[in-house]
C-alpha cells in the first residue's frame, strides 16, 4: 500500500476522528456541498531520497492536513482528533510511520453562504512501505 492511502486510514482508524468526520477524509480536494466537519490532506513535499543502490527504505513525508468545521469549537476538537491519530510512530496498512511532528495554525474563510474555521497542519514524519 502506499503511504497516502495508509496515511488516511490511520486517520479513519482512529475512533475519535470517525466520530467526528465519519468517512470524509480525502486528498486534496473536499467535494463541493460535502457536509462538515471534514478533513483533507495534501503532500505539501513528495521527496525521494536515495542512495548508491537506488531509493532509501525511509522516505519523508510532509503532509498538510486541513480540518474544516463551522465553528471554532468543532475545528479545535477535530484538529485535536487528528494530531492523536496521526502523531505517534505506528504501522498502518504495511507502511510504518516515525513518529511526527506538528506545526499547526488556525485559518478560515468566508463563503458567499457562510464562515468556515480551517486549522491547519504541518505533519512531518519519516515512513518506509513493505
Amino acid at each position: 500500500m502506499d503511504m497516502e492511502t495508509a496515511l488516511r486510514a490511520r486517520l479513519l482508524a482512529a475512533a475519535p476522528v470517525v466520530a467526528l468526520v465519519g468517512q470524509r477524509v480525502t486528498w486534496v480536494e473536499r467535494p463541493q456541498g460535502a457536509a462538515l466537519p471534514a478533513i483533507t490532506l495534501q503532500n505539501v513535499t513528495d521527496e525521494r531520497v536515495q542512495n548508491f543502490k537506488g531509493f532509501d527504505g525511509l522516505q519523508p513525508g510532509y503532509v498538510q492536513i486541513d480540518v474544516w468545521a463551522l465553528s471554532y469549537a468543532a475545528a479545535k476538537a477535530l484538529k485535536d482528533a487528528a494530531i492523536a491519530a496521526v502523531v505517534p510512530a505506528a504501522t498502518q496498512s504495511g507502511v510504518r510511520f516515525t513518529r511526527g511532528f506538528v506545526t499547526a495554525r488556525d485559518l478560515s474563510e468566508r463563503t458567499d453562504t457562510q464562515f468556515l474555521f480551517r486549522p491547519s497542519i504541518d505533519l512531518t514524519f519519516h515512513y518506509a512501505t513493505a
